[in-house]
């Protein structure tokens, strides 16, 4: 017998070369998509990432002022610039949201503090449009795409056969900013 007229090999080879091609496109494409949704997070501008910074350059700029406030309270000081470095430092979403959450946590303490010291009327007026741009970009944070992205792009991933390719060509689930 030939191989050419070999029905059951040809047919194990067409499985073969459809599943190789599964595989590799279908690992590929979500392969992709992943990377798609991250660079949503990472993006220069209109991401989580820029209102990030935005969150961290006006922590700054309130740190200053209240730096040179008479009877602030210097652990807050601290605690802010603590913050802001942790947050900069961060490279991961995950490590970024957990920095974010502890820089909301000292400018809201901060903020509290200030709020109670005699402050010059420009220190005064920009420290509080400071703290309306960080929370500006608290909530443009909230109504980000990202998270859905990432819940869009996990739910697909762990379906059949995309589970399977993922799992085979580790592709992570994208990590939601919490």
């Amino acid at each position: 017998m030939k191989f050419t007229e070999n029905r059951p090999l040809a047919c194990a080879i067409l499985a073969v070369v459809i599943l190789g091609v599964l595989f590799i496109g279908g690992g590929n494409a979500l392969g992709a998509k992943s990377k798609a949704v991250e660079t949503t997070f990472f993006a220069a501008s209109e991401s989580i990432s820029a209102e990030l910074k935005e969150l961290s350059d006006n922590a700054v700029v309130m740190n200053s002022i209240a730096a040179n406030a008479k009877g602030v309270n210097e652990t807050l000081v601290k605690a802010v610039n603590d913050a802001v470095e942790a947050l900069r430092g961060a490279e991961t979403i995950a490590a970024k949201a957990d920095a974010s959450h502890d820089l909301i946590a000292a400018v809201e303490n901060l903020y509290s503090n200030v709020s109670n010291l005699k402050l010059s009327d420009k220190d005064a007026e920009d420290f509080k449009y400071r703290y309306r741009n960080f929370e500006s970009a608290l909530l443009r944070i909230s109504h980000d795409g990202y998270n859905d992205e990432a819940a869009a792009f996990n739910s697909e991933k762990a379906g059949f056969p995309a589970g399977l390719i993922s799992a085979v060509r580790g592709i992570r689930d994208a990590v939601a900013f919490n």
